[in-house]
């Protein structure tokens, strides 16, 4: 691996050189496919020429590292939610390569703030919970711990029990029409998770249904007339699954109406959402969960058989809007 070049931002021929350094910086298994990369850098109101930050190599064949930063959340907040997501090629000088991406990260979300007319903001990042450079890194910039999350899984499908929903909810799967519906009763349910950024916008929902892994099929919702008392949304990444050669889904969200919790809504609704994702092939099944979930979400998931399988650490930072944006030199 080459010593690093010119920090710049991304340009649309440095696609491929992205995804090589992805899946250096995965491991052993690939993490992200080149339809998944192209979706994610189509997100609404993500530019990848202003808000993603490459540091080639000195040759500039290659990447040392990358990292962008995107609203997150409803972006509507007064406090506005920012998410950083980085890679460093693990030939690369880390704590240099990260102390520039991180730099440019937060000069940009400065900037951000500045242009939606927000006086202030938070900036997250992620990083395994082993990873100490990473972790480092963050401290260094800024960034403090705030909150474990972790990644479980359902081993196998052979022994799921059969769902019981309470008296007075419809199930069915999810409909061209819900997306109103949809979007208020995500907001609802995740009002009082802890960091803000468990929110949903209109246009990001849309976004979401793009993705390849979506399928209206396997996208449950339960409904109390005319009003969502609970969703399980799944999905499956059939590209990275064949690349993998595994038969995994994935449960995204669950999520019930303040209305409707305490009544085994929930367990229904992730037992209805495991079945779904077996009748569609998987053998397995992964989701990801704040570790410390006030509404019990991970023992829950422990009941019906998931275990942990990954832990990560996210670290945060406050950040102001910069005072002139035209002045800010993000690369």
């Amino acid at each position: 691996m080459q010593a690093a070049g010119s920090g710049r931002t991304y340009r649309n021929e440095d696609f491929d050189v992205l995804l090589a350094l992805l899946d250096a910086a995965s491991g052993p298994e690939r993490s992200v496919t080149r339809t998944g990369l192209a979706w994610s850098l189509s997100a609404p109101g993500f530019d990848p020429a202003s808000d993603l930050f490459l540091v080639p190599d000195s040759d500039g064949t290659g990447l040392l590292g990358a990292r962008d930063v995107r609203v997150t959340a409803r972006g509507d907040e007064e406090e506005l939610i920012l998410e950083s997501w980085g890679a460093v090629h693990p030939a690369a000088p880390h704590a240099e390569t990260e102390a520039a991406l991180l730099g440019s990260a937060l000069t940009r979300a400065r900037t951000l703030l500045a242009e939606r007319g927000r006086e202030k903001g938070i900036l997250q990042a992620r990083c395994g919970a082993g990873d100490a450079a990473s972790r480092d890194a963050f401290a260094v910039a800024g960034l403090a711990y705030a909150r474990d999350l972790v990644t479980m899984l359902r081993p196998s499908l052979d022994d799921v029990a059969a769902p019981r929903f309470p008296e007075g909810v419809v199930v069915r799967r999810y409909r061209s029409g819900d997306e109103d519906a949809w979007v208020e009763a995500f907001n609802a349910a995740f009002a009082g998770h802890w960091g803000g950024f468990m929110g949903m916008s209109a246009a990001r929902w849309a976004h979401e249904r793009t993705e390849a892994a979506f399928d209206p099929e396997i996208s449950l919702i339960a409904w109390d007339g005319d009003r969502i008392a609970g969703f399980c949304h799944c999905c499956i990444n059939r590209e990275l699954n064949e690349l993998r050669g595994r038969r995994v889904g994935m449960i995204r969200y669950v999520g019930v109406a303040p209305a409707w919790r305490r009544q085994g809504l929930g367990a229904a609704l992730t037992l209805a959402g495991l079945h779904a994702l077996r009748d569609a092939g998987m053998a397995s099944v992964a989701l990801g969960v704040d570790a410390e979930n006030v509404t019990g979400a991970r023992r829950l998931y422990e009941r019906y058989g998931f275990e942990v399988v990954g832990e990560q650490v996210m670290y945060r930072a406050a950040v102001v809007a910069a005072s002139d944006p035209r002045r800010e030199d993000p690369a």
